[in-house]
């Protein structure tokens, strides 16, 4: 049988299409803030609404892309997208779109997530290559 914490967990899982290391972390130390987070993000983000779960996805990226967001992070919202039904190449349209709005660092960081997400055979973009 499985405890209450597994289930929120299940829950939280089943509701986004993904689990981020910030959800275990909340189940561990405030198990009723992770179930009070679940209703918003289902009210907010999941629930019904004028936009659909693509566009939604697509915006996010985009938003943490802007706030220089972990490349982990972005993966789980770039996955929600491409399982939402944006392509690879949407996603990569949209980084560079967005990037030179709002800078070269966070258009990194959202290619390296791109790469770490759709094409891990890619040497990663942070990294050293060479130094004299």
């Amino acid at each position: 049988m499985s405890t209450e914490k597994e289930r929120v967990l299940e829950e939280t899982t089943r509701l986004r299409g993904f689990r981020y290391g910030l959800h275990d972390f909340l189940a561990e130390i405030d198990l009723g803030g992770l179930k009070e987070l679940n209703k918003k993000v289902y009210a907010e983000y999941l629930g019904e609404s004028l936009l659909d779960r693509k566009t939604k996805e697509l915006l996010l990226v985009v938003a943490c892309i802007a706030e220089k967001d972990t490349v982990e992070h972005l993966k789980v919202h770039m996955h929600a997208a491409n399982r939402a039904g944006a392509s690879p190449q949407e996603l990569l349209e949209a980084i560079m779109l967005v990037g030179g709005w709002v800078g070269n660092v966070s258009r990194a960081n959202g290619l390296e997530a791109w790469r770490a997400t759709f094409r891990p055979d890619l040497p990663s973009i942070d990294r050293a290559v060479e130094l004299r």
